[in-house]
């Protein structure tokens, strides 16, 4: 379980992850080695979201999500597959986790007269 914040959480089964050759830092070894590591997450089709969390996600991530309701998260910054994986993690949860908070609330401010 990925937990994102309190009540939240969502099950590796609902995540799919794909590899492919990197083109960050490696030398020679990016030309061998897939170690990009691409997040894909299902919004429309998640149990773990409720109504009203699927619509703040497809509403504040909407760059990110396919027509077909697919958040994409992508990390090629590191020269393993496995740190790549960690930090796309990561990414994601920091992604959801700042879709999902509360806006602040905002307080007008008085202009000097």
């Amino acid at each position: 379980m990925i937990r994102i914040s309190d009540g939240v959480e969502i099950p590796e089964e609902e995540l799919a992850f794909t590899t492919s050759r990197s083109s960050g830092p490696g030398g020679q070894n990016v030309n061998k080695v897939s170690t990009r590591v691409t997040l894909l997450f299902d919004v429309e089709r998640s149990v773990s979201l409720t109504v009203a969390q699927r619509e703040l996600v497809r509403r504040r991530l909407a760059g990110r999500i396919t027509k077909d309701g697919i958040l994409r998260v992508v990390s090629q910054r590191h020269r393993t597959q496995l740190a790549n994986r960690e930090a796309v993690i990561d990414r994601f949860v920091d992604l959801l986790r700042g879709a999902l908070s509360e806006a602040p609330e905002r307080v007008p401010v008085q202009t000097p007269v």
